[in-house]
């Protein structure tokens, strides 16, 4: 099945461009069918000198995060290309570079607001993926909007875009002359081909446009954000840009363990298209080990291998593996905590504010922030997640008195603790367990999910239905929590929250304290999707249970005739599928596009943080700039006055990777 494509104008410029749709929205048994469920993460996908967005890889590479990702993805002509409108003054002033940083922002914005684009979507912009021109256009865009990022009056309009994928980028500016040595004072500029409304024609390059790709300076790209990894891809015979600027944006690049990767195509040209000889059967061991497709002038065609690295880089494993790396600390405070007999400990705090709730009022000391002020944050050390706390050994407990805990909330159920043990000799540590249950009866452990909700077992996205209930059905419990943040965190010492495996109960609060803090929501769903990595050392506690629990279900379907109908109702057609094994894979996952998801409809049914808190929580105004003022800091020299046992350094350009 090829993806749906819905043709699109974007922004004020006329650009023309391709929405591709996932499959898996128009088809009923998308699992079934091999294809991914569909996320709301988009994709951009720009193209370079003289090209347009159908050419080289861009078509293939859309269909395919569509299909294996469940991606959107949006393709565009700049202005002079393809189908898309000329600039102001494409005589003198062509197409200058500016245009393409423009035309990226506009292309954004049409993205994550659902009233611009025609899907309704507020997407998730987490990938641009650049060729050439297009790749130097992404990159002083993606500088423009970490510039954003790290000043407390302009963070909120930054877009951060956490995958960027350069194929092909000229690094040294100025080498762009070598191919135009005819430039001096009497040129004018050069006759290029472009495809242009369906047809290939000679367009007019003025001298002003090629000059303007002389200039640009992309070292700053040195200090973007860890939030933006970068995956780099060059052919080797590369005849239009050096291949010796690879080295230069891997150095430049390099900011910590995952933040570049480097791929080097040996044969290919500055298309991914082969440049030796053509290709017999037996060259094909030499320069087409791979088996990958001929051109017409029988030259190994390289674009199918650039998709597949691309792809790859962009799945939700290698996603994962990126934000881990890039998260283990907070400034030089480990983010996860050993404490002895538990496991998915972690800090809740440190990550950056990149906006203010809406409707929120500010608390004095964020509304004239001192001279200076960099960027607010979460405080960290103040609030813990886990998982199950019976097990907590006395070294444990002297841990959690070691990092001031003063309160645990315990949000499982009567069963669960009956069943799983409460920890015990707290008070010995100043340490007050606070029963506070999501679901007072209901057993919520993952196993008892997987009877009630059999259809978790089955993919990510089945997740949002069980959260949306949590939102509606646990908001006396937020709210308990909420107050203890407001009323007696400021006294000192901090707070664990915690259920059975610390991933949905736990999960949730989690977001609404984030939210409140205005973390943006890719990291809100990222912080969820650390639970992947905590919860690893229960899992086969967790899957014994779980095994047990299947057994007995099948046994008594199986009594009546059923055992089959479940299985299938699980399996939806899926080949070597099975739910001791898959099915448990996915019931233990935490995965970002679930938690991404389920933001959305929360902002959707609820009306975003601030009017939840207020409407369904039941707290005033004054409250929540208390809870606020608990919760974020503002980054100053002197670091946490009131927290001394944390040595702090976040700032931008001073903390340690």
């Amino acid at each position: 099945m090829t993806s749906r494509e819905i043709e699109v104008t974007i922004g004020p410029n006329g650009l023309k461009g391709t929405l591709t749709v996932p499959p898996a929205v128009d088809v009923e048994n998308a699992l079934g069918l091999g294809y991914a469920p569909a996320t709301t993460k988009a994709a951009l996908i720009l193209h370079g000198q003289s090209g347009h967005r159908n050419y080289c890889y861009q078509k293939a590479l859309a269909h395919s995060l569509a299909q294996e990702l469940g991606m959107y993805t949006l393709r565009i002509d700049f202005r002079g290309c393809g189908e898309s409108p000329d600039g102001p003054d494409p005589k003198m002033l062509g197409r200058i570079i500016q245009h393409d940083v423009e035309d990226i922002q506009h292309c954004a914005e049409f993205l994550i607001d659902a009233e611009k684009n025609p899907v309704d979507i507020a997407f998730t912009l987490s990938a641009i993926i650049g060729h050439s021109r297009g790749s130097l256009a992404m990159f002083l865009w993606a500088v423009e909007q970490n510039r954003l990022l790290r000043s407390t009056e302009s963070s909120s309009s930054a877009i951060i875009v956490p995958s960027l994928v350069n194929c092909s980028a000229r690094f040294r500016s100025k080498t762009v002359l070598d191919r135009y040595p005819a430039i001096d004072d009497e040129f004018i500029g050069v006759e290029q081909t472009c495809l242009r409304y369906g047809k290939f024609e000679r367009t007019w390059v003025p001298k002003a446009e090629l000059l303007s790709l002389a200039t640009p300076d992309v070292s700053a790209i040195s200090e973007l954000s860890r939030e933006m990894s970068v995956l780099s891809i060059y052919g080797l015979n590369d005849h239009i840009v050096p291949v010796e600027d690879s080295a230069h944006y891997a150095n430049h690049l390099n900011r910590g363990i995952k933040s570049h990767e480097l791929v080097l195509i040996p044969h290919a040209d500055h298309n991914f298209y082969g440049t030796d000889e053509v290709i017999t059967e037996l060259d094909h061991e030499e320069f087409n080990s791979e088996g990958l497709p001929l051109t017409k002038k029988n030259l190994v065609n390289f674009n199918p291998k650039v998709v597949k690295l691309i792809v790859d880089y962009l799945s939700p494993d290698k996603e994962f593996e990126r934000f881990l790396s890039s998260s283990s600390s907070i400034g030089h405070v480990p983010r996860w905590k050993h404490v002895e007999g538990i496991s998915n400990f972690r800090d809740v705090g440190g990550w950056n504010v990149i906006s203010v709730p809406r409707g929120l009022i500010l608390p004095e000391n964020i509304k004239s922030p001192v001279e200076g002020l960099g960027q607010l944050y979460v405080k960290p050390q103040i609030a813990f997640r886990c998982a199950n706390m019976a097990n907590v050994t006395d070294l444990g407990l002297q841990e959690l008195q070691d990092l001031q805990v003063k309160v645990i909330f315990d949000l499982r159920s009567d069963g669960e603790c009956n069943k799983d043990g409460i920890p015990q000799n707290l008070s010995q540590y100043g340490i007050r367990r606070v029963h506070a249950p999501v679901f007072t009866q209901t057993d919520y452990s993952p196993q008892a999910i997987a009877m009630r909700y059999t259809n978790l077992m089955t993919s990510w996205y089945t997740y949002v239905q069980v959260y949306d209930k949590l939102l509606g059905d646990a908001t006396s419990t937020f709210r308990s929590i909420f107050e203890y943040i407001r009323d007696e965190v400021p006294k000192g010492g901090s707070f664990v929250f915690h259920c059975t495996a610390g991933k949905d109960r736990t999960g949730i609060l989690a977001m609404l304290m984030l939210l409140l803090c205005g973390v943006d929501k890719h990291t809100v769903a990222r912080e969820y999707e650390l639970t992947t990595y905590g919860l690893k050392p229960d899992h086969e506690s967790i899957k014994h249970k779980f095994v047990s629990t299947i057994e007995k279900v099948k046994s008594k379907l199986a009594a009546v005739g059923q055992s089959s109908n479940y299985e299938e109702s699980i399996r939806q057609g899926r080949k070597n599928w099975t739910i001791e094994e898959d099915g448990f894979n996915n019931l233990i996952s935490s995965r970002y596009e679930a938690m991404l998801s389920t933001i959305e409809l929360f902002n959707s049914k609820y009306g975003g943080i601030v009017n939840y808190m207020k409407n369904y929580l039941g707290f005033s105004d004054e409250d929540l700039t208390k809870i606020y003022s608990v919760l974020v800091h503002a980054d100053v020299a002197d670091g946490f006055a009131d927290r001394a046992f944390v040595k702090w350094d976040h700032r931008p350009g001073q903390s340690k990777i």
